[in-house]
């Protein structure tokens, strides 16, 4: 051992800053938790301090030694780039771990930074002004990250092609369906979901969202109505999610031939229950940079029909029935299929169900961890180069 790495400071742990102020409703939300949620229990290899926005704080186990931290700026904001690299100094952080594009630009530590997906580079989702902005921070993001997550192979491909970026600056972490999500539920439940939603099965359910123009809703009402044509069920269309896919898309006469029926939010535990008890889900969306949906709905035990946009193929792998996002009539045959035959649905079912068994949190929290450790050494080797060339006169 050299004089130098006498030296150096040891710590057993790495000392990690997450930022869980994105924890909410939406996708995002839900990776945060997750992947939170399995992190704090692996509390003998990562030191864990998580940035939360102290009116919505995180939910985790009540045993946690995760050290939780109020940030009071809010996310965008100019006072939160400076209160993060404030809290990153002071922590003596290792590594900070942005779960969204938004990542501490003035942060002085090692940071990684989760991107899901590049959606505002692909489609027309945002005002052109919106759309300059937020491509600028995804930019800003990359170059300032040491190490890039990507939620699945294509997200990572698409990464290297549109931004630029080394592969060897990616690391994919799949993600999972949180612990309610699973083929097991009350005998009374169905009745709930009558009382509560009014579901009425048979059923199918379609996910609704605010960024609809990638869901590929308008097809969705098409295959519907072609799959009751073609099938002669009556079945009904349970959308779940907010409101402005909904609105946005098919005209009433479209809406009354498919039976649709809206839902609006559902609660994660509920939302298993809606999963469990329909017939399938229908997933056609022109893109996805994961589908989070997918991974609930197999997880359940729900049959899945899904197109192959963005990472949909490779996360459905043998679990689910998947398309073009363009073959209606292709998705309309399935969907009847399973509607007159329910060989076919136990048979999805069963495949959903192991398939999902390759997801889990602790896989993604215990693959997340060894991107800290990476980086965190790539930090300190080129920490200790630069001392040692200082000291050498090389540099």
């Amino acid at each position: 051992m050299s004089a130098f790495d006498s030296q150096m400071p040891r710590r057993q742990r790495i000392r990690v800053g997450f930022d869980a102020r994105w924890y909410n409703d939406s996708g995002v939300g839900s990776y945060v938790a997750g992947l939170l949620s399995a992190m704090v229990q692996m509390s003998n290899e990562v030191e864990l301090l998580v940035y939360e926005d102290p009116t919505n704080p995180l939910p985790l186990p009540v045993n946690s030694q995760a050290q939780r931290i109020a940030i009071k700026a809010k996310r965008y904001s100019p006072a939160g780039q400076i209160e993060l690299a404030q809290v990153c100094r002071q922590h003596r952080l290792d590594v900070f771990h942005s779960p969204f594009y938004v990542v501490p630009l003035l942060a002085r530590c090692r940071v990684v930074v989760t991107i899901h997906d590049l959606i505002p580079f692909l489609f027309p989702i945002y005002s052109s002004i919106k759309r300059f902005m937020v491509r600028g921070g995804y930019r800003m993001a990359v170059r300032k990250a040491d190490h890039i997550i990507a939620d699945s192979n294509h997200t990572a491909r698409d990464i290297e092609r549109i931004l630029g970026i080394e592969s060897n600056r990616i690391s994919v972490v799949h993600l999972a369906a949180q612990e309610c999500y699973k083929p097991e539920g009350e005998s009374h439940e169905l009745n709930l979901l009558m009382e509560k939603y009014g579901v009425r099965p048979p059923y199918v359910l379609l996910p609704s969202a605010r960024n609809w123009q990638t869901k590929n809703l308008k097809t969705a009402l098409e295959v519907l109505r072609a799959a009751k044509e073609q099938s002669g069920a009556r079945f009904q269309t349970v959308v779940f999610g907010p409101p402005e896919g909904v609105e946005a898309v098919g005209n009433e006469e479209s809406r009354r031939c498919v039976n649709l029926h809206y839902a609006g939010y559902v609660p994660t535990s509920e939302l298993a229950r809606l999963y469990r008890n329909a017939n399938l889900l229908l997933l056609p969306s022109l893109y996805e940079g994961f589908g989070l949906p997918l991974v609930e709905a197999m997880s359940c035990g729900c049959a899945v029909v899904c197109s192959d946009g963005g990472a949909l193929a490779e996360i459905a792998g043998n679990g689910a029935q998947v398309f073009n996002p363009a073959d209606i009539s292709g998705m309309a045959n399935a969907i009847a299929d399973l509607m007159c035959d329910e060989g076919k649905v136990r048979r999805w079912r069963e495949a959903a169900l192991r398939r999902s068994l390759e997801f889990s949190w602790r896989k993604a929290a215990r693959e997340t961890i060894s991107v800290y450790d990476r980086t965190h050494k790539s930090g300190f080797l080129a920490e200790r180069h630069s001392v040692a060339g200082e000291k050498d006169g090389l540099i």
